[in-house]
């Protein structure tokens, strides 16, 4: 079963910033020949480990995500939150930020 590691932080506006990565990334750093870098430090991502239905919970709720790591990623793309045009690649590995705005 896939677990992903979690990080909730609270927003002023009441609303939560929630960062899910695929539990095999954590402490590891990704850079492309660009020069453009993912650094999945446990400083910032290292949170609760929860199961796919747990990360599909946090999703619902956040209002901004952050997403690293193929099965993350494509979760929100399965939600419909993540456009699979916007991933970033940075040596194979897929990221994605989400904002969700209320009109």
């Amino acid at each position: 079963m896939s677990k992903f590691y979690t990080r909730l932080t609270p927003l002023p506006d009441g609303s939560a910033m929630v960062s899910i990565v695929d539990e095999e990334l954590l402490g590891r750093k990704f850079r492309d020949k660009r020069g453009v870098m993912i650094d999945v430090s446990r400083r910032f991502y290292e949170g609760e480990l929860v199961d796919e239905e747990g990360a599909r919970e946090l999703m619902r709720e956040a209002s901004v995500l952050i997403l690293v790591g193929t099965r993350a990623v494509q979760m929100g793309i399965e939600m419909e939150l993540v456009n699979p045009e916007a991933v970033l690649w940075v040596e194979g590995i897929a990221y994605a930020q989400v904002f969700k705005v209320s009109y």
